[in-house]
């Protein structure tokens, strides 16, 4: 069973979640790992990383997740490109298991500028 849904936020924080994962994976951590270097919630990074979620880094995760990661400047930690856009609307399709319970797949079909 699939589910499309969509929202709105800004690229940075779009692009920030997804490089924050894609560190993560990179050092083998799992969610609740990265969560717990953080000093914060052990469900706080599912969350974040959740497309259903409204959850985002702020300016003070910033640095736990930089010192997490053991950089030394948080300038190491934000190496991506510059966002193109300022606030975008995202579509995904999630996929589930047969009951219907548990995601299994999300998938960004879609990104458009929010003008």
């Amino acid at each position: 069973m699939n589910k499309l849904f969509e929202f709105e936020t800004t690229q940075f924080d779009f692009d920030l979640i997804n490089h924050v994962k894609n560190l993560r994976k990179e050092h083998g951590f799992t969610k609740d790992e990265l969560s717990l270097k953080m000093g914060v919630a052990k469900s706080f990074v599912g969350n974040v990383e959740s497309a259903t979620q409204r959850h985002k880094y702020s300016t003070r995760h910033i640095t736990l997740l930089a010192k997490a990661f053991g950089y030394k400047n948080i300038g190491e930690l934000l190496n991506f490109p510059t966002p193109q856009y300022d606030r975008i609307k995202v579509t995904v399709v999630q996929t589930y298991n047969e009951a219907g319970t548990k995601v299994l797949k999300s998938e960004v079909v879609k990104i458009v500028e929010i003008k």
